[in-house]
């Protein structure tokens, strides 16, 4: 029984292939870093902007491109030049590996840079992937959808003026962490053994983990990420296995400290992120799922509160018309995800 076990878990590890509509991108960040892009021609007549759609923590561009529920594919079945991003250190992208490696050593001679913090996505990564888009599709700006942290990023950016984003949405995006839940409790009382420079193998354990996913109703899977009515089992099993990837300890210690002060700042702490939020001016759609325990709806209406543009609110439950209820996963895999989130998306970015 033991064997059999470790062979789903190591064969679900194996990689599954891109879709054939799928084209592989490089995009070069001002610091030396090469970031993955994976493109979707749109079926069909161009409508509207291209969209740039971009992950949370601990995950990479697969998060929003599985082989069974794909927002990247739907958006291009819906007209739109999509693009997913895997962020530095996860996916594809540039990584650090761990210190002393052969691999770290290389990482130096490049000149790049060490510990990778919550900073490094907005200040570098998202205006290289930005830039990158544009000139490829001779656009003026982009659309954009980021879930988690991937809204976070995008919040900080247009904060501090970044350009080049016509109409966006966030899903599940806090800018308050600190909401005394158990999670948080857990994962304070883990900072003091983490690294600013180390890369968290939270992949790994998502991995060893999946084939056991479903054995025990309730688990803290379920309990945390997803609702098991609303995602199917081997869609969050293949999200465990493509869509995780490593969190770098400096990302992790930057939104602890979120935790621990309640303020959503720059890892300097010098620049009040949330306070600048009041300046966007871009429209977004801020998207929460009604039963989400990672970024709970409050948390994540704290960010609506903060823009000053134009903006929407939309709370996914069946309350207002969804399928089931959400958790947090369930926003970009859930099997009714296409209409219970995805089209009030595009309306809304078609909208502006």
């Amino acid at each position: 029984m033991k064997y059999a076990l470790l062979f789903a878990a190591l064969a679900g590890c194996a990689h599954f292939p891109m879709h054939p509509n799928a084209e592989v991108h490089r995009a070069k960040t001002a610091d030396g870093w090469e970031l993955a892009l994976t493109h979707y021609n749109p079926i069909g007549p161009a409508k509207g902007r291209p969209i740039l759609l971009v992950h949370g923590i601990s995950a990479n561009e697969r998060n929003m491109d599985l082989e069974q529920v794909s927002m990247a594919r739907w958006f291009a079945e819906h007209g739109r030049d999509a693009w997913t991003l895997s962020l530095r250190g996860t996916g594809n992208s540039d990584s650090i590996a761990p210190a002393g490696s052969p691999a770290d050593l290389a990482d130096k001679a490049k000149g790049r840079p060490g510990p990778i913090r919550f900073d490094d996505y907005w200040k570098q990564d998202l205006p290289a992937a930005i830039a990158y888009i544009q000139t490829r599709s001779n656009a003026d700006g982009i659309d954009y959808a980021g879930h988690s942290m991937g809204g976070m990023v995008l919040y900080a950016y247009l904060s501090q003026g970044g350009k080049g984003v016509h109409a966006a949405a966030t899903l599940g995006s806090p800018t308050r962490l600190n909401w005394g839940t158990t999670l948080e409790r857990l994962m304070l009382g883990m900072s003091p053994m983490i690294g600013e420079g180390w890369m968290i193998p939270s992949d790994l354990g998502a991995k060893l983990a999946a084939p056991f996913q479903g054995v025990v109703d309730d688990g803290p899977f379920q309990r945390f990420f997803y609702v098991p009515g609303t995602t199917d089992l081997e869609v969050w099993r293949q999200l465990m296995v493509h869509g995780t990837a490593p969190v770098s300890g400096g990302t992790a210690l930057q939104l602890m400290d979120m935790m621990q002060n309640g303020r959503f700042l720059s890892a300097d702490k010098q620049t009040d992120l949330k306070a600048d939020m009041s300046k966007i001016t871009t429209p977004i759609l801020v998207v929460a799922g009604r039963l989400d325990r990672i970024a709970a709806a409050p948390a994540v209406k704290d960010g609506y509160r903060s823009l000053g543009g134009p903006k929407e609110w939309l709370l996914v439950t069946e309350g207002n018309g969804a399928h089931g209820e959400y958790g947090h996963m369930d926003l970009v895999i859930g099997k009714y995800a296409g209409d219970d989130v995805w089209a009030p998306i595009l309306e809304f970015l078609d909208a502006h």
